[in-house]
This record gives C-alpha cells, sequence and structure tokens, in this order.
C-alpha cells in the first residue's frame, strides 16, 4: 500500500452498525481501551478516458474510502464478541466459529498530539480476523500487541466515509456519546447563574437549537436523574426549581441535559451560601 499515514490514537470507539432495508443505525459507542496506532491508505481507482487526442479527456478518482491496520494492545473480548461473532459458551470460555457473522461498524477515535484535538469517525468498517502471536519468555520484556486489518468503505446509506470535529464545535464534548451524522441538530448552552441559597431563585438553562422540533428527554445533575416534578420546560429550555437546588452542597455542579434530537449539553452550576 501506499500514502500510508500512521496516527497514535486515544479515545477509541467502535459502535456496531445495525442494517434493516437499506437503512441504516449505529449502537452506543465502546471504548476500546489500548490502542496502539492506526495506519490507513486510500483506496479507489483512478479512472482514464482518451478522446480528441487528449489523454485527459475524462478523469476521475473512486473514492473506495481506505485499506489499513488498527493496531491495540489486546482486542478486548466484548469488541470480539460485538463484532467478530465469537461467542461465550456455558463455561464461560470465548470461542471462535467458523460459520460466525463479522458485523461492521463505525471507528471513533481522537489523535494523539493533535493541537486542535480533532475527534473522527469512520462510519462503514470492516475488521478482518487478528492473527495469533506470542514469544517465549526471556530476559526482557517486550510487549506484543494485536492487530486487525480494516477496510473503512463508504456509508451505505449516505456514502460519507468519514467526518471530524475540532475542539470548540457544539458536537466535540458529547462526540463519544453516539455517532456522529451529517447535519445533525447542535444544541447549545451557556452556564446559569450562580445560585444563591440565601436569595435562592428556580435555575434556568437557556439553549439555543438548530432544530425546531427537537425536545429534552432527560436531566441529570452530577449524574442524577432529575424528577420532572422539579422541572419546568419551555421548548428546549430547561428551569429546576430551587428547592431542588437548595439541597445541593456548595460549590460546582453539573447540569446536563439529553434531547430527542442532537447533542447533549453540559453546564456548570455554581451554589454558594
Amino acid at each position: 500500500m501506499t500514502n500510508k499515514i500512521k496516527y497514535g490514537l486515544k479515545n477509541v470507539h467502535y459502535a456496531v452498525i445495525t442494517e434493516s432495508s437499506g437503512e441504516v443505525s449505529y449502537g452506543t459507542p465502546v471504548h476500546i481501551p489500548g490502542a496502539v496506532n492506526l495506519t490507513l491508505s486510500p483506496a479507489g481507482e483512478k479512472v482514464r478516458f482518451a478522446a480528441d487526442d487528449r489523454e485527459d479527456y475524462f478523469a476521475e478518482n473512486i473514492n473506495n474510502g481506505y485499506d489499513g491496520n488498527l493496531e491495540m494492545a489486546l482486542i478486548p473480548d466484548e469488541f470480539r464478541r460485538d463484532v467478530l461473532g465469537d461467542t461465550i459458551d456455558s463455561n464461560g470460555a470465548l470461542v471462535e466459529n467458523a460459520n460466525a457473522t463479522v458485523k461492521k461498524f463505525a471507528l471513533m477515535f481522537e489523535f494523539d498530539g493533535d493541537a486542535k484535538k480533532t475527534r473522527h469517525v469512520l462510519y462503514n468498517v470492516l475488521a478482518a480476523r487478528p492473527g495469533i502471536e506470542g514469544t517465549t519468555r526471556s530476559n526482557t520484556k517486550e510487549p506484543k500487541t494485536d492487530s486487525l486489518e480494516i477496510e473503512v468503505r463508504p456509508a451505505i446509506d449516505t456514502s460519507d466515509v468519514k467526518a471530524k470535529v475540532k475542539q470548540g464545535d457544539p458536537q466535540y464534548a458529547t462526540f463519544f456519546a453516539s455517532v456522529y451524522l451529517k447535519n445533525a441538530v447542535t444544541n447549545s448552552a451557556d452556564d446559569p447563574d450562580p445560585f444563591s441559597k440565601t436569595s435562592a431563585d428556580d435555575v434556568t438553562v437557556d439553549v439555543t437549537s438548530t432544530s425546531g422540533s427537537t425536545a429534552v428527554k432527560s436531566v441529570y445533575v452530577d449524574g442524577v436523574p432529575v424528577g420532572f416534578a422539579s422541572l419546568s420546560i419551555s421548548g428546549v429550555d430547561v428551569t429546576i426549581d430551587k428547592t431542588y437546588i437548595g439541597n445541593l452542597t456548595n460549590g460546582d455542579h453539573t447540569i446536563l441535559i439529553e434531547f430527542t434530537q442532537g447533542n447533549a449539553v453540559s453546564v456548570t452550576l455554581t451554589v454558594g451560601a
């Protein structure tokens, strides 16, 4: 392969693809610990047609995605089950079967050392079975890694090959929570005013959304769901009852709002005496 690009990796996730009647859906991304490197080479053909005494009468480069290799410290058993089709038997053994169906998945990751901390998704990835390698122990220890040959192809439904977002983009903070889709609804919010227990008011989070039809799905404070009895919702703006907030300890607290469309938003509320 030529034009190889080798990346140091972190925050690697996979999301299994489900296809039904040409419609594609992605599972919740799962983190892969111990990712080492990703090597990718462009896949495709150069089409040339000569006419009218010109070699470049018609010229086109066909984008078939990429071919490459994903190297990690150890392929997790969860990945082997979810993607490679291995199964767990009644004794807890991980079994590879010749008739297993390998599933396609989206691959999400971040470059190590990238100043912009860009996050990426490859939409349609197929992995080959990994090889098996081992060495006899000696006086020196040299860790061995697992490698997967992968094919990255255009998405079945959209033909999109990949996408990326950089730090500061609306979808960045929750990028690994779900597979980013083109023209996805974008939600954003600013931190609410600090809350004072001596002159308490309800806390309102003002949310801006690019969709006029999205709705609030759930609200969390420090990871704990807030019951709708303590919430007042107007469009995508969320107000939390002062009684609920007044029971929090003094200091900073994280409010997370999830929506029926688009990314979740996370803001910081400061609670004081």
